[in-house]
């Protein structure tokens, strides 16, 4: 009984240790403990930090320590919280955007707003980029009245003679640039379908259009139609939320807890 106790104590500091280090929401796949840095101007970006559409408006600055030299790297911006209620699906390509993919939570999707290959960093962080953009940056923009919505950037380790997929690929340069083709965008079969590394690196960031009341359901006069209920994403824990129960007196707890088991 009590081996069994301390088992379940330790995958339980496991399971916290693994929240702390995550770069990526709780429960959102993919994930990494891999940090790339992410600076809005003066304004440092740690993971679930929620920041102005003001300070978001331009294209932020990145640094990572590259694993090996020479190595190539994709950059993605996605939006985890895209309220499904709101898209008029049958504008959607069924091939590639439907179903919808899922988002942060039950009944988001997701958006693509920013992909950048052919990104290279030096042996101390610095940013070596000389090719322009896949999909052009694209702020955070939620609408009035939402929730306050999740960004996350994505740091693909990028193999050699990679190159866009082709013209009949939702993951196609002219594809991600049209109309809505950037909504339900699905990460994981992007790494599948692009081929490209492992998921290196992540960090995100919380934005909330504060000009209207926050409710459960952004607001706008797009009817749903189609399959407009996106797959149910786990909820997670923002900054604040990781800081009390993901922090070192999250761990102390969890040890206590075990020790308190093994006692009785």
């Amino acid at each position: 009984m009590r081996i069994n106790s301390l088992k379940a104590v330790f995958l339980y500091i496991i399971f916290l240790v693994s929240q702390v280090l995550s770069q990526t929401p709780s429960g959102s796949s993919p994930s990494t403990t891999g940090n790339i840095a992410v600076s809005y101007g003066s304004t440092q970006v740690t993971p679930g930090i929620m920041l102005p559409r003001s300070v978001t408006s331009a294209v932020p600055t990145f640094s990572f320590t590259p694993s090996s030299p020479n190595q190539t790297y994709t950059l993605l911006l996605v939006d985890l919280s895209i309220n499904a209620a709101t898209l008029n699906t049958s504008t959607f390509n069924p091939t590639y955007q439907l179903p919808l993919a899922a988002g942060i939570a039950p009944n988001r999707t997701t958006r693509l707003h920013y992909w950048q290959a052919g990104l290279q960093f030096s042996s101390n962080g610095t940013l070596i980029n000389t090719t322009e953009p896949v999909a052009f940056y694209q702020g955070p923009a939620p609408p009035a009245g939402d929730v306050a919505h999740t960004y996350v950037f994505y740091l693909f380790g990028q193999e050699a003679g990679f190159t866009a997929p082709a013209a009949d690929s939702p993951f196609n340069v002219a594809n991600v640039n049209r109309g809505m083709n950037r909504m339900s965008f699905n990460v994981q079969d992007f790494a599948r379908e692009t081929g490209v590394g492992p998921l290196a690196a992540a960090n995100y960031i919380l934005v909330q259009n504060t000009t209207g009341s926050q409710t459960g359901t952004a607001s706008g006069s797009a009817s749903a139609t189609g399959s407009a209920m996106a797959p149910k994403g786990a909820a997670f824990l923002g900054e604040a939320g990781r800081t009390c129960l993901g922090g070192v007196g999250g761990l102390f707890m969890a040890v206590g807890a075990g020790v308190a088991l093994l006692i009785t």
